[in-house]
């Protein structure tokens, strides 16, 4: 399944579906969504009559006619924009697939629709698939060369109350319209062990910082965090629906560094340090066999076979 091709308009996407309906290609979200399932679906018979892509890299999507649609500016309304677009205008179609995440839905800030062609993780986001024990040990033995002591279970337990505590952070700076972003240098150094509610204020205050005053919405920290506490008390259940991707690979290098910090002395091991080059190999340790059970790869694989 070779990226070929360019950019293409979605009217040109659609005339290209119309007049060769053989085409087969799958829409993900970044280009590492688009290496991952590359590499799940290289075994499956028809697989090689697909294409996945990078969203971005395929097709042309301005900005506006995302917000004409009420959709965030992002990859993810790209690829729900795109589905609306390709039902609407060739009802029923069996040209394209499209995978998005399902974010903040599990706090219901994000609507699942149901729409033709349209699949959505069975978890918060795509990294989500690799936090389990089996990935975890393959990546603390065979990458890392992790101590004994250091076992999959503690490392989850010791990520999971961070990486909720900065999935609801995150959606209350998304929803409070002011573009504010949690500062690189809090992320950089998150502590594991506190998630105070002291904490969370000093975070919110940090990051309004960096905007206007007239561009704060009214938002304050306090406000903020009385509406981080009502989202969190809605926090149940599977702890991987409540994780933003790109905070897994913070918080394993934080953990590691706190109970391990010698597997990153060797030369080769020391760029694992950046946690978007640990996320990378940590995907890579996923083995195919561990996701034939989720409901999301069940779908792309019978899609991908007929």
């Amino acid at each position: 399944m070779l990226e070929t091709g360019y950019r293409r308009t979605v009217e040109e996407l659609i005339t290209l579906y119309e007049v060769e309906p053989d085409v087969r290609d799958i829409f993900v979200e970044g280009r590492s969504d688009r290496n991952f399932l590359t590499e799940y679906l290289s075994d499956e018979g028809g697989a090689t009559l697909c294409t996945v892509y990078d969203v971005s890299d395929r097709v042309e999507i301005p900005d506006g006619a995302l917000l004409d649609a009420g959709l965030l500016v992002g990859k993810r309304g790209r690829i729900i924009w795109l589905a609306e677009e390709l039902a609407r205008q060739i009802p029923g179609h069996s040209s394209a697939l499209l995978v998005a995440d399902k974010d903040f839905a599990s706090l219901g800030a994000d609507p699942i629709d149901e729409i033709h062609g349209l699949l959505y993780t069975d978890f918060s986001s795509m990294e989500a698939y690799a936090l389990n024990e089996r990935t975890l040990s393959k990546l603390l033995r065979v990458t890392l060369g992790a101590p004994d002591y250091v076992t999959p279970a503690s490392l989850i337990s010791a990520i999971k109350p961070a990486l909720i505590c900065l999935f609801v952070l995150r959606l209350c700076l998304r929803e409070s319209g002011t573009q504010a972003v949690i500062p690189v240098k809090t992320l950089s150094k998150w502590d594991l062990d506190d998630n105070s509610e002291e904490k969370i204020k000093e975070v919110f205050r940090l990051s309004l910082d960096k905007v206007p005053r007239n561009e704060r919405n009214g938002k304050t920290p306090d406000l903020l965090l009385a509406e981080y506490v009502s989202y969190r008390e809605k926090v149940a259940g599977e702890f991987r629906d409540y994780i933003n991707g790109h905070d897994v690979g913070i918080a394993i290098v934080r953990f590691l560094k706190s109970e391990c910090a010698q597997v990153f002395n060797s030369d080769a091991r020391r760029p694992l340090q950046s946690p978007e080059v640990l996320e990378l190999v940590m995907m890579s340790c996923v083995e195919k066999r561990h996701l034939e059970d989720a409901p999301m790869f069940q779908a792309l694989r019978r899609w991908v076979s007929s």
